[in-house]
């Protein structure tokens, strides 16, 4: 399950639903079964929870995990952490529909726009956006979660360069090592398609596993590579959290979106 910045009260309502539905597994688990693609040894609806991104927020939920023993993954902006940098896609520079408009742009291009627009990777707000390295390591003190990568600045990665592309594989996983001492082997695409070149960068970087946004479910025969997933509604009810998690939501949304007519474009 796919999460970002819920609040506390919201996740702790979708938790208590989901463990008397389902039986929380690591990603550790799911990488052995996927090695061996045997999933005899995982229990019956299993679940997966992870968290995007790296919030400050998310250490809120710190006692939630502990409670539920939820072995979560928060995949991490690796060069967010112990910053005051703020994610470009979160800065007051661009509105929602500017910033759908660059994550359609090449990755200069939109490093360029943002940088007109007084926004850079760089720089150091007033507030922090992000999870700093003591936050880190409290959640990893609690038995199963685990830090994984989420690139170093949160480009689209289809949208970079070779050289881009590869640095922010390569690098954020340096960096969330040296924050976690521990190795750092599972990866999550960000919210962007993903193509050839994306992939060898994952797999030439020494991730295990790496995490798609395209929503449907994890079986013995998936590829380590590609992970589907189901994403929940930081915000949602439990009611829609429980249709949500049974990916019924995510595939009529789906299957609505191709059967849309697409809009003729203007003639120019």
């Amino acid at each position: 399950m796919q999460y970002h910045d819920p609040k506390p009260e919201v996740f702790r309502r979708h938790m208590d639903a989901f463990s008397r539905k389902y039986s929380f597994i690591s990603i550790d688990a799911l990488a052995k079964a996927l090695d061996r693609r045997d999933f005899s040894g995982l229990p019956p609806r299993s679940m997966l929870v992870t968290l995007d991104d790296g919030y400050n927020t998310n250490i809120d939920l710190l006692e939630i995990v502990r409670e539920y023993q939820i072995p979560v993954v928060i995949y991490a902006v690796a060069g967010m952490v112990n910053t005051n940098r703020h994610f470009w896609f979160r800065t007051q520079s661009c509105n929602e529909q500017e910033i759908r408009r660059l994550k359609n742009c090449q990755d200069a291009e939109r490093r360029a726009i943002l940088r007109q627009r007084g926004h850079y990777d760089e720089r150091e707000y007033e507030q922090r956006q992000a999870l700093s390295s003591a936050e880190i390591r409290e959640l990893l003190a609690i038995d199963g979660v685990v830090i994984g990568s989420h690139t170093t600045s949160h480009p689209q990665l289809t949208m970079c360069d070779d050289e881009v592309g590869l640095k922010e594989c390569v690098e954020s996983r340096k960096i969330l090592e040296d924050i976690t001492q521990r190795p750092v082997l599972h990866f999550a695409y960000p919210d962007s398609d993903i193509d050839g070149r994306a992939r060898a960068w994952v797999r030439s970087a020494g991730y295990r596993t790496a995490r798609a946004v395209y929503p449907g479910w994890v079986t013995a025969d998936s590829d380590a590579m590609e992970l589907p997933c189901i994403a929940i509604s930081d915000d949602a009810g439990v009611n829609k959290a429980v249709v949500q998690a049974s990916g019924l939501w995510s595939m009529v949304k789906y299957l609505v979106t191709l059967r849309l007519p697409r809009r003729p474009q203007r003639e120019r």
